[in-house]
């Protein structure tokens, strides 16, 4: 045998070695069938076409969610052609559950020019309060100046069902300036203080509001203001003030994680209390050089004040999985009373955003704090006449309160792949089995 070919021989064995050492550090094995090939599915999936595109390169979506007690809903429709880019919105109300609505009005533009500079400023997630009969909403200001992002939370409550609403009241971990319109862009403001709103707001049991807010400034971090998104990450607590009939909002204590381990730090956080009273949260992450792309948790036993060290959330069986940068939520369903998580699981080490597919549902195991292996379920996945591209993300999920059945409303970008923007949004029907 020629040196040659011996060289050969031994530089397949490296690589053989190396990728045998990557995959048992990430937990993968090749060729292993992804846990919805071998589950039985915990649902029925029925989708349709919920709203088409009209042009070519601007895409068609549609948010829905229930506004307050009872059936009353409300859909938020919006045409995008550009990433985080919403433009011509549009709401519509049903007091019957989505058999009849309201004609389409205007809503003010979330994008806005504020002296020369990109500003976002709309409203998140938001809750009606039964026992007080008001509706409590997060929302984001971030200006994006000199190329990174400045965010910052508000919360605001509404006395009308989410059609008016109130001053907002910066939700504040720190010490700092307050905004001011005449001076948005103040250092003391813009410095301090800043949060990107969670994915939800949790009433618990015992009547407390819990909000989850990303992209803190991490005190342990010396790089803090010099990165575009922040590390750390912590909950706000609201109890009901009598006197003035809305919520105070106290900040719990920060956490961080390394940007060695999630490059984008702690994103986009969902907040749900256990049968036991714990709160679990999970983040999205993001990947890094030496991190694969996962979703990470932490839990807090005295309900949100403090919070474990993030790590990195896996299955029940203890094994990992791979996720995407991209939103997740979790939903107790009132019938059968288990909690549901609903995001992106990919087969393959993600990088960054990608592959935003497929999606599915699984159930959390409340003992461990973990996803159930054997109930993850196939939604929706890429075809072959899909882009690369597709993106199976950026939805609304929520309970039919007449029904039972699970709601999803989400675009598929990319699924054209001559036309990326060019997209429809759908509705997916979920029955439990």
């Amino acid at each position: 045998m020629t040196h040659q070919a011996n060289r050969r021989i031994l530089l397949f064995l490296a690589n053989l070695l190396a990728v045998s050492a990557a995959t048992y550090a990430t937990g993968a094995t090749a060729g292993t069938p992804m846990p919805w090939e071998e589950n039985e599915p915990i649902v029925e999936v029925r989708r349709e076409v919920y709203r088409q595109h009209a042009a070519k390169g601007a895409s068609a979506w549609a948010s829905a969610r229930y506004v307050g007690p009872g059936l009353l809903r409300e859909e938020v429709h919006t045409v995008m052609a550009t990433s985080d880019t919403p433009k011509k919105p549009m709401r519509r109300r049903s007091q019957d559950n989505g058999r009849t609505w309201t004609d389409f009005e205007p809503m003010a533009e979330v994008v806005l020019k504020v002296k020369g500079q990109r500003v976002y400023w709309g409203g998140g997630p938001e809750l009606y309060d039964v026992e007080h009969g008001v509706s409590v909403g997060i929302w984001l200001k971030q200006p994006h100046i000199g190329g990174r992002h400045h965010n910052h939370s508000f919360a605001r409550i509404s006395r009308d069902q989410g059609l008016t609403w109130e001053e907002p009241k910066l939700l504040r971990y720190e010490p700092g300036d307050d905004f001011d319109p005449d001076d948005p862009f103040k250092p003391g403001y813009l410095r301090h203080n800043q949060a990107y709103f969670g994915s939800n707001i949790l009433r618990r049991s015992d009547g407390t509001l819990v909000h989850c807010v990303a992209h803190a400034n991490a005190p342990n971090d010396p790089k803090n203001d010099a990165r575009a998104w922040r590390m750390a990450s912590l909950c706000f607590l609201g109890k009901w003030n009598a006197a003035t009939k809305e919520y105070d909002w106290t900040p719990g204590e920060r956490v961080e994680i390394s940007p060695d381990i999630s490059s984008r730090g702690l994103m986009e956080p969902f907040v749900a209390e256990l049968k036991d009273g714990r709160l679990l949260i999970v983040w999205r992450g993001s990947n890094t050089a030496k991190t694969a792309g996962r979703k990470w948790f932490s839990i807090s036993t005295d309900g949100g004040r403090t919070l474990s060290p993030p790590a990195e959330w896996k299955y029940d069986d203890g094994s990992q999985f791979y996720s995407p940068s991209a939103i997740h939520k979790m939903l107790r369903h009132s019938v059968t009373g288990k909690l549901y998580w609903l995001g992106n699981i990919c087969p393959t080490p993600p990088k960054a955003n990608s592959p935003r597919y497929p999606l599915v549902i699984a159930e959390v195991d409340e003992t461990t704090a973990a996803l159930k292996r054997s109930t993850v379920t196939l939604i929706d996945d890429r075809a072959e006449d899909d882009s690369p591209r597709l993106q199976l993300s950026n939805f609304s999920f929520f309970e039919d309160r007449r029904t039972h059945h699970l709601e999803i409303y989400l675009t598929r970008l990319g699924e054209d792949a001559d036309d990326f923007w060019g997209a429809d949004a759908y509705n997916y029907i979920l029955t439990l089995k």
